[in-house]
């Protein structure tokens, strides 16, 4: 078993290595997390090593997507270590599919995978966003922006719940910079989108998507519409996008996620309404 190697060990920001001898570099991201107290554990993948790639991993101690006085000295890093590869590819969810784009010019990158990620938590630049408000007063939008640091040919996927209409737009923000990138929508996946998938136990469909199997973009997406007439997040989600338009909808959709958050709970009814 490969073990990782610290390359880059600052205050803000660390990036672990595992070299597993290929010529493909897999880039992963840390993601937002409410209870961060520092930097988490980073665990290799299981997955990326059965695909014969090798894995650098991205994390950071605070909630910055990533931005903070590290960022330089980790992006010239970065460009040191991606000589080593024929090609590098990225995966990340929310702020780490953040992280992915803003990073993509430092390492390279030639695909992405972005599962419900940010263009920016800047109020200047997407006032429309008020989830990060707290980690918005702190962020460096001049650091953080991606206008100037990307590459148009990128290509890639961004997986995105389409009832979701922040991470909507902020997929449709993200494909103006990088036109080659090409948008897949799993409405009522939630945030992240792929929260139907992974009570499905199709997640593993994200990884092959990552390793660039195209197969998996039409066969994550057949999933996810197998699975989501299943779950109550799918019909709360569909009750609040047709609330305005279509308030009959928006009842059904509100009674069908009672009855199977009662069902899962064994008869005991929950809030139709809750996230």
């Amino acid at each position: 078993m490969s073990v990782p190697v610290r390359v880059f060990d600052g205050d803000h920001l660390r990036a672990d290595l595992v070299r597993r001898g290929g010529r493909v570099l897999c880039v992963t991201f840390d993601y937002r997390r409410l209870d961060r107290a520092g930097f988490g554990a980073m665990t290799p993948s299981g997955r990326i090593a059965a695909a014969g790639q090798d894995q650098l991993m991205i994390a950071t101690r605070n909630n910055d997507w990533f931005v903070n006085p590290d960022t330089t000295a980790l992006e010239a890093v970065c460009r040191s270590l991606r000589h080593d590869y024929a090609a590098a590819r990225a995966l990340g969810f929310s702020m780490g599919g953040f992280g992915a784009f803003r990073m993509a010019e430092s390492l390279s990158l030639g695909h992405v995978v972005a599962v419900s990620p940010q263009v920016s938590i800047a109020p200047g630049v997407v006032p429309f966003e008020t989830r990060y408000r707290r980690e918005a007063l702190g962020f460096d939008a001049d650091l953080g922006a991606m206008a100037g640091r990307h590459d148009p040919r990128l290509q890639g996927v961004i997986l995105c719940d389409s009832l979701n209409l922040p991470d909507l737009t902020h997929a449709r923000m993200l494909q103006v910079l990088f036109p080659a990138v090409r948008l897949i929508r799993l409405p009522g996946g939630g945030h992240p989108c792929t929260r139907v998938l992974r009570a499905a136990g199709r997640s593993g469909l994200i990884q092959r998507l990552a390793f660039g199997e195209a197969w998996a973009a039409g066969a994550l997406q057949r999933a996810h519409r197998l699975a989501r007439g299943g779950q109550p997040d799918y019909w709360r989600a569909l009750s609040r996008a047709t609330a305005a338009r279509r308030p009959d909808l928006a009842t059904a959709a509100r009674q069908r996620a009672a009855i199977l958050a009662a069902a899962a709970t064994g008869g005991v009814d929950g809030d139709p309404d809750s996230a």
